[in-house]
């Protein structure tokens, strides 16, 4: 199924607003707000990035604020975030409210992880699927934009609602499934170590998908060195403990 988002991952698409989220926290054509309220604001967006579908004022407040809030502090937030996130050229706000009461971001502002999402069904289910130029260059690009896990650095005491969010458990696995993908195409071709290194930097962010570990045997198998592949072994034996491989 195609995300929810879909990204125009052409250079045409250039967002306005750029959030990395896959990995540390960086956000790229904002300045970043002055005051107590930056840590603030800077949570609220990512939780609106997690859901393009749109976030309920009073679902955004229990979560900034699990002990609560009122009224006027959350909507003298919102009307923060608002200011920060700035216009589209037509004037529009970027930071919207739809029919239903629910916040949503323009389509300017675009995520890692909404790249992400695009570039690998691109590639696997879209003009990557009937070209392999086209497929090998997209789960590339997109293996590169994960730099470790969701919001790495996010604060102590700070953004306990991810915990409940599905997108913490589901990213591993997406990246398991591009670095998969990306060893796939180029073993196809014999590239032994070009798959080798697809599949450590996916298990920087998905330490524990055995599929990975497999996958990893089969290509050190195929370098022909008898020595790494027990080596590779060894190191997938330690590391998968009392499970076994």
């Amino acid at each position: 199924a195609a995300p929810p988002f879909l990204v125009d991952v052409t250079e045409q698409g250039r967002p306005a607003v750029y959030a990395r989220l896959v990995g540390t926290y960086e956000i790229i054509g904002l300045e970043t707000p002055d005051g107590e309220r930056s840590p603030l604001l800077h949570e609220a967006l990512a939780l609106l990035l997690l859901h393009r579908e749109g976030v309920h004022p009073r679902v955004l407040a229990s979560a900034l604020w699990p002990r609560g809030v009122t009224d006027d502090v959350r909507d003298a937030l919102l009307d923060r975030l608002r200011d920060w996130l700035g216009n589209e050229p037509d004037g529009s706000p970027r930071l919207r409210t739809d029919d239903t009461g629910r916040l949503t971001l323009a389509k300017s502002v675009v995520s890692d992880l909404d790249v992400l999402r695009s570039l690998y069904h691109e590639a696997t289910q879209g003009r990557g699927a009937g070209n392999r130029a086209v497929r090998g260059r997209m789960l590339t690009d997109a293996l590169v934009l994960v730099r470790g896990p969701l919001l790495a650095d996010r604060p102590r005491g700070r953004y306990g609602w991810l915990t409940h969010e599905i997108i913490d458990a589901q990213l591993p696995l997406l990246v398991a499934d591009i670095g998969l993908a990306l060893s796939e195409f180029h073993l196809e071709k014999g590239r032994a170590e070009k798959a080798i290194e697809a599949l450590d930097a996916a298990l920087g962010s998905a330490p524990g998908d055995e599929r990975l570990w497999n996958e990893l045997l089969r290509a050190t198998h195929a370098t022909e060195d008898p020595a790494r592949l027990q080596q590779v072994a060894a190191d997938l034996m330690a590391r998968s403990g009392a499970r076994g491989l």
